[in-house]
């Protein structure tokens, strides 16, 4: 009886076996080779429910098909799920960045051919600047008809302003070394997303697809991040993940889902959010998603939140110091620190991992600090940050000096956490001819404060790989109360204006501080 008794039950354990284990068995990947334009299918799961839509995933910068499945488990959360689902290369995979335009055209054609084999409509999820392609995609070369709803995670709808300072003056010479510069990065600037989203939300297409949006705000949640200098460098603009800021996450006309503790990375992975965006990638409207939601997710207003900069003002950068160059092996850069700031964090960019990094305050002697060095893989890719972080730092002139086995460039950023923070910002006029630096008086001494500039221009149309970049003004200086015009340049493309300012603070202490403001200038003449 025992025996028998085992047996059922050994036979109950293979039957559950037998159903259960297809849907949640490991999947095999697809068979890609990273060739633009070419895409595959997914394993159709065991418990497909033919009602679902298929998933059409789309990678971000620089990414490719396997960035859903390759240390991701996007791909087995949505087979385990019972989802159909197709990946594909764009022109990044082969590694060549392109813009919103060309990759928006390629994915157009592909998902009018992935629409037909399936038979059905598609859902499209998209990582980071994927977003952005599916929209121009969409709207731009008429694919809406192949697809409902639209699951953007991460995507910078308004640009980064880390792609802003990749293409200041100060970052030159990193640019040739590391070819950062491209048809990609070139359109992430928050100006040039400022025309995307010109000609882009007043079309007539822009209503046909929903869009639904996650944001990300854990740049920080681990130090060992490979993300914790571009959150730190855009913590001047908001909340954000390391590369996009949460306010640019927000796409017009579109819901946000929810904004979480994730970083740029964990943000597309499967068992981190697709349970969120699960209800979305089959609902109508949204009131009828909002009610799939689970409890303890609140949906969000589609219109970006109340803390968003104002279009032409920058008020949240006064706290930082830019400065870049060349060096033959060994580098110096000296900068000042204030009364009172709370903390200072320098992060040295180069093309090479620098092999001696030393800092010293104004006392003199190197002061023993811990330096985080690990290689970017987002707008600065290949180059190496060196991070160091001072907590109340005395005031005086730091100096920074590194060593390296080769000559190369190199960008270095202070970020303040100081009493300085909005008291120093941008005004751009409204038809976008003059920038002029506004301060507050009450914490500065307004006559002594010293204004430089100067301006570089990035053509429209320039080589598409490698972005050539020449410079209009070198270091100009204006009186504090003047502005720079801009009124008399109109060849089309990106005018980088950046901005040296100097004074004391109200206690008579000299400070230091750099600010950049972008301006593109369309085909039309139109400026952005």
């Amino acid at each position: 009886m025992k025996k028998f008794a085992t047996s059922i039950m050994l036979a109950f354990i293979l039957v559950i076996s037998f159903v259960i284990a297809p849907a949640s068995a490991a999947v095999s990947n697809p068979n890609l080779n990273r060739v633009p334009g070419t895409w595959s299918p997914g394993v159709t799961p065991a418990n497909l429910n033919s009602k679902l839509p298929v998933i059409l995933f789309v990678q971000g910068l620089g990414g490719n098909a396997g960035s859903w499945y390759d240390t991701n488990d996007m791909y087995q959360t949505a087979y385990n799920n019972g989802y159909q689902t197709a990946f594909i290369e764009l022109n990044d995979s082969a590694g060549t960045p392109k813009n919103m335009w060309d990759n928006g055209q390629l994915l157009a054609q592909k998902i009018a051919v992935i629409s037909q084999y399936f038979n059905k409509k598609l859902v499209i999820v998209a990582h980071s600047k994927g977003g952005v392609d599916t929209q121009a995609a969409l709207v731009h070369y008429n694919a809406y008809p192949y697809v409902t709803n639209v699951i953007t995670l991460s995507s910078p709808h308004h640009g980064s302003e880390l792609a802003d300072l990749a293409y200041s003056s100060w970052a030159g010479w990193l640019a040739d070394l590391i070819g950062y510069k491209n048809d990609a990065t070139y359109s992430m600037q928050t100006s040039y997303m400022n025309y995307f989203r010109s000609v882009t939300d007043s079309n007539p297409n822009s209503s046909y697809n929903k869009f639904y949006t996650l944001a990300g705000k854990g740049w920080a949640a681990s130090p060992s991040s490979s993300y914790f200098a571009g959150g730190l460098y855009l913590s001047l603009f908001g909340n954000n993940d390391g590369v996009v800021t949460v306010n640019s996450s927000y796409v017009p006309k579109g819901t946000m889902v929810k904004i979480g503790d994730w970083d740029h990375n964990t943000i597309r992975k499967g068992s981190t959010t697709f349970s969120l965006f699960k209800p979305f990638l089959t609902a109508t409207s949204t009131a009828s998603a909002k009610a799939a939601v689970p409890s303890d997710l609140v949906t969000i207003a589609s219109n970006k939140p109340s803390d968003a900069s104002q279009e032409n003002t920058v008020g949240t950068a006064s706290n930082l110091l830019v400065r870049g160059g060349a060096h033959n092996g060994t580098a110096s850069e000296s900068f000042l620190v204030e009364n009172d700031v709370k903390s200072i964090t320098v992060d040295w960019i180069s093309d090479q991992k620098a092999d001696q990094v030393e800092l010293i305050p104004p006392t003199g002697g190197q002061t023993s600090v811990k330096v985080k060095t690990y290689q970017d893989e987002q707008v600065f890719k290949n180059a190496w940050h060196h991070i160091a972080v001072v907590n109340n730092p005395k005031q005086g002139e730091w100096t920074l000096k590194t060593h390296s086995v080769n000559s190369g460039g190199y960008l270095m950023t202070v970020r303040y956490d100081s009493d300085l923070d909005k008291s120093i910002r941008l005004k751009l006029n409204d038809d976008k001819t003059k920038i002029q630096v506004e301060r507050d008086k009450a914490s500065l001494q307004g006559d002594k404060l010293k204004v430089q500039y100067q301006v570089d221009f990035t053509p429209e149309g320039s080589n598409a790989d490698k972005k050539q970049t020449t410079k209009l003004k070198n270091l100009a200086t204006i009186d504090s109360d003047s502005n720079v015009n801009l009124s008399d340049v109109s060849s089309p493309g990106v005018y980088q204006a950046s901005f040296v300012v100097k004074g004391q603070t109200a206690k008579g202490v000299p400070f230091e501080r750099t600010l950049i403001r972008s301006i593109y200038i369309d085909e039309k003449g139109d400026r952005h």
